[in-house]
């Protein structure tokens, strides 16, 4: 039995933020997201199937990078205020 509890350390503490998503706001307590973590807050029952993709664009991002596009297995740090948007296209 480990004797590490969640949240007993200071940098265990990640504040809230309002990130944008497709133009909903929604507020998160993680100060990095996944591409398949902003696929799921963009949209409630994410499109699926043969040849279903994503593309992600971000703005208002932490300065060293404010704008971008987020692909997947990647991760890119939040903020409050970012947004972004995700649109699923079909490879025919």
């Amino acid at each position: 039995m480990s004797n590490e509890h969640a949240g007993n350390k200071p940098h265990d503490h990640v504040k809230e933020v309002t990130v944008v998503f497709n133009g909903r706001p929604k507020t998160i307590a993680k100060e990095r997201l996944s591409f398949e973590e902003v696929v799921a807050l963009a949209f409630d029952t994410p499109p699926s199937g043969d040849g279903v993709q994503f593309t992600i664009q971000y703005t208002r991002g932490h300065s060293g990078k404010p704008n971008g596009t987020l692909l997947e297995g990647d991760s890119v740090m939040v903020q409050d205020g970012m947004e972004f948007d995700v649109t699923a296209t079909n490879r025919s």
